[in-house]
């Protein structure tokens, strides 16, 4: 016989007392909330947690099982807030998947042997369109962790990016791939190589 002091917690998941009994290690919002309120409660009564074999004929056992279910396909995940663990799973998977997508850029699945860009010319033609296509160009300079390219000696009016070099020469990005030594050759023509 129990006394009025005494709270039993009969239940047949053996996992979920282990759970609980792990309280250090707890965090997600249910588990912390059952905690919560079994802190509140022991104040005043002692709390004791006794499993219960399943499926073994014990009487009333399929009516509690019946009842669990029940509480489980409610919708509950609406009407509750994330904890940090929670949110932070779920933002890995998140990353995870989109890690596992294959990027859209136009160079991507470019096919060429030892690299994204075949060009058939010497060494200063294929290092000049490859700093122009990565963006690492002679122009561009860091101070004080800012990107500061220099002034455009075509234009002078603004930073000599490669996407403006492109744009004052008449070209896009595009043509990087599809025409690189075109694109060499209007660089060179315009005297923007010194920036490239």
């Amino acid at each position: 016989m129990t006394s009025p002091d005494e709270i039993w917690i009969l239940c047949d998941s053996r996992s979920a007392i282990q759970h609980l009994s792990d309280w250090t290690n707890v965090g997600d919002k249910t588990s912390v909330s059952i905690l919560k309120n079994l802190k509140e409660l022991s104040q005043q009564h002692e709390i004791y947690f006794q499993w219960i074999p399943s499926h073994i004929g014990l009487f009333g056992n399929d009516t509690a099982d019946l009842l669990a279910k029940e509480g489980v396909t409610e919708d509950l995940m609406s009407r509750r807030t994330l904890t940090f663990s929670e949110i932070f799973s779920k933002t890995k998977s998140l990353i995870q998947e989109l890690w596992k997508t294959p990027p859209t850029h136009p160079w991507y699945n470019r096919q060429a042997p030892g690299g994204a860009l075949s060009i058939k010319a010497d060494r200063v033609v294929q290092t000049t369109i490859s700093r122009l296509a990565s963006g690492h160009i002679r122009g561009l300079s860091f101070h004080l962790g800012q990107k500061i390219y220099e002034n455009c000696t075509k234009c002078n009016l603004v930073q000599a990016t490669p996407d403006h070099l492109l744009f004052c020469a008449g070209l896009d990005r595009e043509n990087i791939y599809s025409s690189p030594l075109l694109v060499y050759d209007f660089l060179r023509t315009l005297g923007l190589m010194d920036l490239v």
